[in-house]
């Protein structure tokens, strides 16, 4: 008789995770995979991974080509399009903006493209007195403002240099300074542009520690929006940039 004081083996937690591995072995790269990249990428005996393949398929999670190749399937489109209408962007995006100016003091806001515009989405302005003042829902054109760049240009060319980190001054305002970094979502698709601004003189867009800080509150929205190509190497810039005023 088997010993009742032994645990029995959590045989689904296994289940569970052979499943995501196998899913997950589609985030790396684009296109079909064949069994053998399969094996390669989760680390599974291809036996094993064909069982868990009657499942996935008839799920419609994943669709067997006639090559014999493996690509995600249609549920996986309309899980993404659920999570996408599901997602509350102001509590998401808030403690980011939250994070920003408690490390720099001065303003942070996160802004979208409709058509032509740009819409300030959301913001969280500096405590100081002298300051980059904006209001939720100001809509102005699109311009060549850190801002302006990452909304017309990020999608098509999300690094500049080397570094997914606008910066700009004097633009629209003489006295004023930003830094923007685009946010991308699932399909890599350009969710929108986050930004510092402050006066120039006291805002140093240079400051390598407040350039790292946007960076990896882009990453991370980026994460939770679904993106998995961008911001997957830590942040590395120069020491010295050129302003793009």
């Amino acid at each position: 008789m088997p010993n009742k004081s032994e645990p029995t083996p959590d045989r689904s937690v296994s289940a569970a995770e052979r499943t995501m591995a196998i899913l997950n072995a589609f985030l790396v790269g684009k296109g079909p995979l064949s069994l053998s990249e399969l094996e390669e990428r989760t680390g599974l005996f291809k036996s094993v991974i064909l069982r868990y393949m009657i499942t996935l398929i008839r799920e419609n999670m994943v669709k067997k080509n006639d090559d014999g190749g493996y690509q995600l399937g249609t549920k996986v489109m309309s899980l993404a399009y659920s999570y996408e209408q599901s997602i509350d962007y102001l509590e998401i995006i808030k403690p980011s903006l939250q994070n920003l100016v408690a490390a720099s003091q001065e303003t942070a806001s996160f802004y979208v493209r409709e058509g032509t515009m740009r819409i300030c989405l959301f913001r969280q302005n500096s405590p100081q007195s002298l300051r980059v003042s904006l209001r939720q829902g100001d809509t102005v054109p699109l311009d060549e403002t850190s801002t302006g760049q990452v909304l017309q240009h990020a999608a098509e060319q999300p690094m500049v240099n080397g570094s997914y980190i606008r910066q700009t001054a004097g633009l629209i305002d003489p006295l004023t300074t930003s830094i923007s970094t685009p946010v991308f979502g699932a399909r890599e698709k350009l969710i929108g542009a986050l930004t510092l601004s402050g006066p120039i003189g006291r805002f140093q867009p240079t400051d390598l520690k407040v350039r790292a800080l946007l960076f990896s509150e882009a990453a991370q929205l980026s994460a939770t929006f679904g993106s998995t190509e961008h911001y997957r190497e830590p942040y590395s810039e120069p020491a010295i940039f050129r302003d793009a005023s």
